[in-house]
């Protein structure tokens, strides 16, 4: 369940009024960001896009749910997902000087809306394909009738987003599609054993209690066999553990998120950084322990990879059913072609000198997933870095217990 970036502060897109936009069809509106450090050129076309957008996404959401059938049977917030985000990073790329070419760059929400597509629908590959043709000819369409005139440069920046949005999208869908798969042989082999261990105690009080040297070698073979298989069923098994990710079992109780935060954040101070916490108190049934290591190993990265002179921003805020918990740190942006490695285990940054295993952010996307959530990266040279954890308030129907 990707985080809707609506907030203006978030998705560094401005807002602009009707009286505005009359304004910015005559010149182009410079416009600073609430951290002053960025000045965007917003030129009508992305001034346009910000006034359309509820427009473009109430009739993409009337199109899907008519054309798509497994779409018909989502509701809010698992419809709409990542689009307006999809949305807001394309208006962003739009304006002349932002620092986002494309609305996919320096940012994993593509993947990880095929992830959840996965996980969380009865979405086909075809299905993930179409919605996002029918995003493309929502935002061309209403841009003709509303007579917004678009650049060559404006209609590839769309085109390009949109296009790379579906294939990340269908190779984030691939991976957890794969790590299903996986995580049902784990499974199966799991329950297997089980039985094969019930079958060897019995061959074994066989060969203990019988005289007969005939029974007794058939006994033999029976244990020497089932060993055999246990065997194989372990190598399975092993195989599942560097393969896939089976989703944890959590424990879940109701508390304030807010409070668990600057519990976290308390101890970082000591620790040589500084951190600002922004938001107000979000009660929630989660699993308190593994949110806990969550946000440890998101701060840790701000801390290993950020810039130290800057301080480390935490934001918690409520939206449309979604808790929205983000991690910020100033910094050089995360490589293109690392992001894809993120969350993978035993990666980490090649350009570093920290040492790691790489085990903390593919920890945290499977607690975030467990809790019928998703986990995204936006990382733009001169904005920094953030992770953005987005999960049900109540995860309860979401969580296997």
């Amino acid at each position: 369940m990707t985080a809707r970036a609506s907030d203006p502060a978030e998705s560094g897109v401005a807002v602009i009024t009707e009286t505005s936009l009359e304004h910015l069809t005559l010149c182009r509106t410079h416009v600073n960001t609430d951290d002053g450090k960025r000045n965007t050129e917003i030129t009508e076309p992305a001034a346009a896009f910000t006034e359309l957008r509820e427009l473009v996404l109430a009739q993409w959401s009337t199109r899907v749910t008519a054309e798509i059938p497994t779409a018909a049977a989502l509701g809010e917030p698992l419809l709409i997902n990542m689009i307006p985000t999809l949305y807001d990073n394309i208006t962003e790329a739009l304006a002349t000087t932002s620092p986002r070419p494309f609305g996919t760059t320096g940012t994993n929400l593509a993947a990880v809306h095929g992830r959840e597509r996965a996980h969380m629908t009865d979405y086909a590959p075809h299905d993930l394909i179409h919605e996002l043709q029918i995003f493309r000819e929502v935002l061309f369409s209403i841009s003709k009738a509303k007579g917004l005139s678009l650049s060559k440069r404006d209609a590839e920046v769309i085109g390009h987003s949109i296009e790379e949005a579906a294939r990340e999208s269908i190779s984030g869908y691939s991976e957890a599609d794969k790590e299903k798969s996986v995580g049902f042989i784990a499974s199966l082999s799991h329950d297997l054993r089980n039985p094969l261990h019930v079958a060897s105690a019995s061959a074994q009080l066989i060969q203990l209690k019988t005289s007969d040297p005939g029974i007794s070698q058939l006994a033999q073979r029976i244990s020497r066999k089932i060993g055999e298989a246990d065997a194989m069923i372990q190598t399975l098994l092993d195989a599942a553990v560097r393969h896939g990710r089976i989703r944890m079992k959590l424990r879940l109780t109701c508390f304030d998120i807010l409070s668990l935060v600057e519990e976290v954040c308390a101890d970082m101070p000591l620790l040589g950084q500084r951190v600002q916490v922004d938001g107000h108190s979000v009660r929630g049934h989660w699993c308190r322990m593994s949110m806990k290591r969550t946000l440890e190993n998101l701060l840790a990265n701000a801390q290993k990879y950020g810039d130290a002179s800057k301080p480390v921003t935490v934001r918690v805020r409520l939206e449309d059913g979604l808790l929205q918990l983000s991690v910020h740190n100033e910094g050089p942006p995360i490589p293109r072609s690392e992001t894809d490695r993120l969350f993978k285990s035993y990666q980490r940054l090649e350009d570093t000198d920290v040492k790691g295993w790489g085990l903390g952010l593919p920890y945290v996307q499977n607690v975030v997933e467990s809790h019928g959530g998703t986990v995204t990266v936006d990382s733009v040279e001169g904005r920094g870095t953030t992770f953005t954890i987005s999960v049900p308030v109540d995860a309860r129907p979401y969580v296997k217990q």
